[in-house]
């Protein structure tokens, strides 16, 4: 029997966070590099703007368990919501905001919004264009880069009307409820690569425990004396759980709206001297490139000391190439369905020099709260010895159970989660080794496997090797079909050259260098050059643009 009255009963919801930045951190700021100008404002400013913001809503009938819907970029506004409309007890709808205007309205409906918040540079493009689902009953408009003389145009049948017009009647004072723990906090919809996309559904309990995990020191490690940069856009996965990291932990936060080129990067870093920034590879490697171009510009991102790396595969030439600058890069893995953190890359004290670097391109170790397995083809656990590939699945206080618009009551599907020892798994669709140590390397996508004469070939592992090569910038595997072989791997190739010379060799050269790692059978026939890969709306590599394109022989 349990006893009762062992301890508080303090429910874990997102009030924590807004409650602690107030008592705490009032002084702290959030920096937001608009197209034209840069904003500042102070966080206790920001706590009594999300209280307006809070007002505006209840007055418009928003309560508890209601969807408000976001397409916007990374700014204070964005942020205000953040806290806001989860804290009242309403559910935050973050959208991608790269998705057309037809999947945008499907989003919209299958999610039951009943308010749009919209950049309104996002809404000149797509507002002429979208037909809004009859349940949303109000628009509001941010402004971001966009010159706010020209209106933008006008929803068909439903009301519009500009944020800072609608909370400048209200007061900063709210009466933040009491919420549950296992209230429904925030609502992502997965990127849909490998089909539709599926909503995930988190609670103030699954995002307040995520958010504690990112203040491990073997997790992020995000601490008061940070300055937090999220590239990676608010509107995926709640920016990787990153503004509620800095927000909790006191952390200044730098928000670049959508300016994520290197020039507005560097600008960024300087002003608001950054010393911790998240994004996607790519967007990295152009930062790279352009210190490297520009190496005046290196002195002006001094500040910057840790890169928290996710989204795709890194090479050890991209972690050596910062490590130059006295940049540490930390490889992370995670997904929508888990918060999205799961793995960081961090040394453990039992491992030798040399161990320590050919661990570093691994996804790495489960934060604490999380538990990994890889299973074969039965669903029997795999040997933890590095070598045995399986699938990989995890099992957290912050993983989704089920994905969202289902019946209460119904049963995990058994394509997305095991319930195996009393617990639920959820199968990643990633194939993966684990070591003895508890490192976990991605061998590849269950569905970017080459399956070439009845054998597997990890298009991953071919990738991060290529991309060790010097004259390589970013490269993808994919497999070919074959009328023999079923399959054989390409491999698609940007150079940081686009000379002829850099590229005649490395088409004479490739073979060669990868026969050192790889046997024969593995190394792919051929190399195709391209300005630059295609990309998802997440920022990800789009190996299915790149299959339509390159793999039919």
């Amino acid at each position: 029997m349990m006893l009762a009255g062992l301890m508080q009963q303090v429910p874990l919801t997102l009030n924590l966070v807004r409650e602690r930045v107030g008592d705490l951190y009032p002084n702290k700021t959030v920096t937001t590099r608009f197209h034209d100008r840069i904003h500042v404002i102070g966080y206790a400013a920001m706590l009594d703007r999300a209280g307006q913001l809070a007002n505006y809503l209840a007055g418009i009938g928003v309560g508890r368990g209601m969807r408000v819907a976001t397409l916007a970029w990374n700014s204070h506004r964005h942020l205000e919501l953040y806290l806001a409309v989860p804290c009242m007890g309403a559910v935050l709808h973050t959208i991608n905001a790269r998705l057309l205007a037809p999947d945008i309205a499907r989003l919209l409906a299958h999610a039951g919004d009943q308010v749009l918040f919209v950049d309104r540079s996002i809404w000149r493009t797509i507002g002429r264009e979208i037909v809004l689902p009859s349940a949303v009953r109000h628009v509001v408009i941010m402004e971001d880069e966009v010159d706010p003389s020209i209106d933008p145009p006008a929803p068909v049948g439903t009301p519009a009307t500009l944020y800072e017009a609608a909370i400048a009647g209200h007061g900063s004072a709210f009466a933040w409820p009491d919420l549950d723990e296992n209230e429904a906090s925030g609502l992502c919809y997965t990127s849909g690569t490998t089909g539709d996309p599926k909503g995930v559904l988190y609670s103030h309990r699954s995002t307040t425990l995520h958010t504690l995990a990112c203040l491990f020191a073997d997790g992020i490690a995000m601490r008061e004396r940070d300055v937090c940069l999220p590239a990676v856009p608010m509107f995926h996965a709640n920016a990787w759980g990153f503004p509620y990291a800095a927000l909790m932990a006191g952390a200044a936060l730098a928000l670049p709206c959508r300016q994520i080129d290197p020039v507005a990067l560097v600008e960024l870093v300087e002003v608001a001297q950054v010393t911790v920034a998240t994004a996607v590879p790519t967007v990295w490697l152009g930062f790279l490139d352009h210190l490297g171009k520009h190496p005046q510009a290196v002195a002006r991102i001094a500040s910057l000391r840790r890169l928290p790396v996710g989204g795709a595969a890194i090479g050890q030439s991209f972690i050596d190439g910062f490590a130059r600058l006295g940049i540490e890069v930390m490889h992370c893995w995670g997904m929508t369905e888990i918060s999205p953190l799961g793995l960081t890359n961090v040394a453990r004290s039992d491992l030798d020099t040399e161990e320590t670097r050919s661990t570093r391109t691994a996804q790495g170790l489960p934060i604490p709260g999380c538990r990994f397995r890889n299973v074969d083809a039965e669903g029997v656990p795999c040997g933890r010895d590095g070598t045995t590939p399986g699938e990989l699945r995890i099992s957290s206080p912050w993983a989704a159970a089920s994905y969202f618009a289902g019946p209460a009551d119904q049963a995990p599907s058994a394509d997305s989660f095991a319930v195996e020892d009393g617990r639920t798994w959820l199968k990643t669709g990633d194939i993966a080794t684990i070591d003895r140590l508890g490192y976990v390397r991605i061998v590849d996508r269950a569905k970017d496997l080459i399956k070439s004469g009845g054998e597997w070939i990890s298009s991953q592992a071919l990738e991060l090797q290529i991309m060790n090569h010097p004259d390589v910038r970013e490269a993808a595997a994919i497999g070919r079909t074959d009328p023999k072989w079923q399959e054989r791997p390409v491999i698609c190739v940007v150079l940081r050259s686009d000379a002829a010379e850099p590229r005649e060799r490395f088409a004479r050269e490739y073979r060669d260098y990868l026969a050192s790692f790889f046997p024969k059978w593995q190394i792919p026939d051929e190399v195709i050059f391209c300005a630059e890969l295609p990309k998802g709306k997440t920022g990800k590599i789009d190996k299915i643009a790149l299959r339509r394109t390159f793999g039919s022989s």
